[in-house]
């Protein structure tokens, strides 16, 4: 069974229990934790291992990469390219339900499969969540909590029962929003919607207007 762990009412964990589930995180161990669009199932993204082993619990091909989870806009520029649009993007809609598309770095080339151009990344909103990745000092690989095609989970108990018994660490958020990251692509002059979630294609353009 899992180590779980609970947040306060407001969304928040204590110091001490952000850095347990960060180390956890960090020490290759999946961890199932809230986020502003459902939980999700996360572990550092410097170890292939721990992303196979995440995409296995998922039952989905272990031969894509996942998306990344960072703590701030700071630390996302250590493993993308940043460009003009991503700034303009992320000073409005992080942190928040949206990943972008861009060009690992040298560095951030250890996230992803070589035949795979970008990486899209993302600072969350959920204070758990940014909480635990900043203390664990890693970027997060993560996907949503649940077998491959079935429904996202939205209810701690519901994610628990579901999948708790292959997992390593729990952090009980309560019931979450639910739906998905929206995904674009900021590589270029002008924004490219790939993925509509929780963040419409509209306020993704609205966001480039003062």
């Amino acid at each position: 069974m899992p180590e779980i762990i609970k947040t306060a009412a407001d969304g928040t964990l204590s110091e001490a229990d952000a850095l347990r589930a960060g180390l956890a995180g960090k020490g290759c161990k999946t961890v199932a934790f809230p986020t502003e669009s459902g939980y999700a199932l996360g572990s550092t993204g410097l170890i292939k291992a721990a992303t196979r082993r995440l995409l296995q619990i998922k039952e989905r091909s272990t031969l894509k990469p996942l998306p990344v989870m960072v703590h701030s806009v700071e630390e996302a520029k250590k493993w993308v390219e940043w460009t003009p649009l991503a700034d303009m993007l992320a000073a409005k809609l992080w942190p928040g339900p949206v990943a972008l598309l861009l060009k690992p770095t040298a560095q951030g080339r250890l996230l992803t499969f070589p035949e795979y151009p970008n990486v899209a990344i993302r600072v969350p909103s959920h204070p758990a969540a940014r909480a635990m990745i900043a203390a664990s000092g890693v970027p997060w690989v993560y996907s949503s909590a649940n077998k491959s095609a079935q429904t996202p989970f939205a209810d701690f108990a519901a994610m628990n029962a579901a999948l708790g018994a292959e997992l390593d660490f729990v952090v009980d958020g309560g019931t979450t929003p639910s739906g998905e990251a929206t995904i674009v692509d900021a590589t270029g002059e002008k924004p490219r919607v790939t993925k509509v979630g929780l963040v419409s294609a509209e306020m993704v353009q609205g966001a480039l207007t003062a």
